[in-house]
């Protein structure tokens, strides 16, 4: 090897050592160690591929298609859109509601698609701090300017809102174009976007409507809305959001994402967008995985699923907050829960829990539960920010009653363990 390569491989290794001695080192546990542990982690928050459901289904749709490809062979722009990625982006999009609809490898290539290419030079893009990194990626690739908004504020909004105005002529005359990039569920605190409220705030301060509201179902496409279509037709707003992302890598449980949008926003990706004129289409296989996963939370046993997600995501809460020490231990800063208030108060919640401990020990909860067979997700800044770090807990379809109450136990054990050397210390 060259001196060149060794200088980089020690640069690196310094980089690394040093994320490993502040505990943010990123090591994926191993695949077999997974295997003997009760998952509070995965996306596969409808447990339709650990549970084998989505693997039966596909293996219908090859019987159909017995004449199958594997490959796709080419970009989508020569020979790679074939009929069955044709038919299946149609009836995404009418399951959806919408007009019209582009199938990605990933969420992430369809938000920097869509980020990187839609809005122009002059408008603007006004986001919640806390959208995905995908979402950041896309941006800084593009041509319009951007600004955040504090989470969930919708008077935050507001103010970002009338600021823009009154600072770009174009804005207050209607001849650029304000995009407004929310999510549905957030992917660390858990939360549900304040959608009605954050459209009511745009049409008052924007009087000339010249904006437009895009959102990411990643974690609600699935879990919630008419045969799991969603967290925008649950409410009914299809007409409000011209642009919303479907992700099929979390509850649907396989990979890819679709995008919801119009045919002129479709083919402007088609030409534009880099990452989907430069990459291979996606294969057959894919997208019979991903019409799979429609096949089924569009059925009776979706409908199952669904309902009892839901009943083990109020148990853990109810089992949680309602602990004989949970009082405690709230009070003495030892453990947060940014959706307290909030879990009992719709028909709905997001399986993501994020359970906050006091500053840097995220680590030590996430050892202690794994130690007992519970893998959950331990999360450092900078994917959270600094002094926020958490365990994310994911809620599933198939966790049993039993694991949901042992989980809840563990971190009690654990948090009133953090209570007793302040107690024994004070007294000395």
């Amino acid at each position: 090897m060259s001196s060149g390569f060794n200088i980089l491989c020690t640069k690196l290794e310094q980089t690394l050592a040093l994320r490993q001695e502040k505990g943010r080192l990123i090591d994926p546990p191993s695949p077999a160690k997974l295997q003997e542990m009760a998952d509070f982690s995965s996306n596969d928050s409808l447990s339709l591929s650990s549970s084998g459901a989505l693997t039966r289904a596909f293996l219908n749709q090859l019987k159909k298609h017995p004449n199958f490809t594997i490959g796709s062979t080419s970009s989508r722009i020569l020979d790679g859109t074939k009929q069955y990625l044709l038919d299946l982006e149609r009836d995404i999009a009418k399951f959806h509601g919408a007009e019209a609809a582009v199938f990605f490898n990933s969420g992430y290539d369809a938000n920097v698609a869509v980020w990187s290419t839609i809005p122009q030079s002059g408008d603007i893009v006004v986001y919640d701090e806390y959208v995905h990194a995908s979402i950041h990626d896309g941006m800084r690739r593009g041509r319009a300017d951007t600004i955040a908004f504090k989470h969930n504020d919708s008077h935050a909004l507001g103010l970002c809102l009338e600021k823009i105005q009154k600072e770009n002529a174009g804005i207050a005359k209607g001849t650029r174009v304000v995009f407004i990039a929310l999510e549905s569920f957030y992917s660390m605190d858990g939360d549900a976007v304040a959608a009605t409220q954050l459209l009511e705030v745009a049409h008052k301060t924007l009087p000339r409507k010249n904006f437009i509201f895009s959102i990411d179902e990643a974690h609600s496409n699935g879990l919630i809305g008419p045969k799991g279509s969603g967290f925008i037709c649950h409410h009914g707003l299809e007409n409000q959001f011209p642009i919303r992302l479907q992700t099929c890598g979390k509850g649907m449980g396989s990979s890819g994402a679709t995008l919801l949008c119009n045919e002129t926003i479709k083919f402007t990706l088609l030409n534009y967008a880099r990452g989907v004129i430069f990459s291979t289409a996606p294969t057959f296989l894919t997208a019979a995985a991903v019409r799979a996963g429609y096949d089924l939370i569009a059925s009776d046993e979706g409908e199952n699923r669904r309902r009892r997600l839901q009943e083990n995501i109020s148990r853990f809460y109810r089992k949680l907050t309602s602990h004989a020490k949970w009082s405690e231990v709230k009070s003495k800063g030892v453990l947060y829960l940014p959706t307290e208030e909030t879990w009992h108060l719709g028909p709905f919640q997001s399986p993501i829990v994020a359970v906050i401990p006091q500053s840097k020990l995220a680590a030590d909860l996430g050892n202690y539960l794994a130690e007992s067979g519970y893998w959950v997700n331990t999360v450092h800044f900078p994917i959270v920010p600094n002094d926020m770090d958490r365990i994310r807990i994911v809620l599933h379809t198939d966790n049993t009653a039993e694991q949901i109450d042992r989980v809840v136990e563990l971190i009690m054990e654990w948090a009133v363990m953090q209570i007793r050397p302040r107690q024994a210390a004070a007294k000395l």
